[in-house]
């Protein structure tokens, strides 16, 4: 409410303003093009789960009417659908039957990343979603410094998982890429399909020549190095499974960005 006459005139703006922004707050946001929720998808009437109704309802204010997209990134579906109700319990959309949405990316491109500290690999996950990556395989090299067990591996997944989502909603993904691991040097490298390049500054053949070389459909592995490097051991059996060395300009990356800048690369150079 208002302050009282007198008052000075200060506290005058500061109510005008916490006024203006309380009357903005409950209109409905307007948005350029339906708004994507993650969600099951099938035809009919369907109540909204919590998150997605929280999502619809209170961070966008979305009324009934209002027109959305659902996706289900794991079913690689999205159906439209218009919001019919709003209720205690959640929200009522009116769905359309679901289609199949289209791929990615032209070919398979499969990241094989070695484990790094912190939150590098939440980036890592975030950008390879946008950028098309069908599958990432967490390595647990010999020079990696954090080591993650059973059930931390396990955490970690399900965190990647709500990242990739999130960043799949946000950039019209309509699929997940796969998310495995952490896996050992030789069972991640079984993992790659096709060709397997990997990222070594000194390597005679640069990135560009070896995609110039391969058919512009044929699936690719990409190995992104720990921050300590790849072991001596760990070298001589990618040698030996066939894994060729490419370069990417002529600087040593960090591993979280590395991995964005090949990713980035391959997708210019595959178009």
């Amino acid at each position: 409410m208002l302050p009282p006459r007198g008052s000075s005139g200060v506290a005058r703006l500061r109510a005008r303003w916490w006024l203006r922004r309380r009357a903005l707050a409950s209109k409905p946001r307007r948005v350029s093009s339906p708004l994507r929720v993650p969600h099951l998808c099938r035809s009919g009437r369907l109540l909204l789960d919590e998150a997605a109704s929280r999502y619809v309802a209170r961070v966008h204010r979305l009324e009934a009417g209002a027109r959305l997209e659902l996706f289900d990134p794991e079913a690689a579906l999205r159906c439209a659908a218009v919001v019919s109700g709003i209720e205690r319990r959640g929200v009522w959309v009116d769905a359309e039957p679901p289609q199949p949405v289209a791929p990615s990316a032209l070919r398979r491109v499969t990241l094989l990343q070695s484990l790094g500290k912190g939150d590098k690999l939440d980036e890592v996950v975030r950008d390879a979603t946008a950028l098309g990556v069908s599958a990432m395989v967490t390595v647990a090299s010999e020079r990696s410094v954090v080591r993650l067990d059973e059930e931390g591996g396990e955490r970690r997944r399900a965190r990647w998982r709500r990242i990739a989502v999130e960043t799949a909603r946000q950039c019209g993904r309509g699929e997940l890429p796969v998310l495995e691991g952490p896996l050992d040097f030789g069972s991640a490298l079984r993992r790659s399909e096709g060709l397997t390049l990997m990222l070594a500054p000194e390597a005679p053949c640069s990135l560009r020549e070896a995609l110039e070389r391969a058919e512009r459909t044929q699936p690719l592995g990409l190995l992104i190095g720990p921050e300590g490097g790849w072991s001596e051991r760990e070298l001589a059996a990618a040698s030996a499974a066939g894994v060729q060395g490419v370069r990417l300009g002529q600087w040593v990356l960090r591993t979280e960005l590395a991995a964005t800048a090949v990713l980035a690369a391959v997708l210019a150079l595959s178009e």
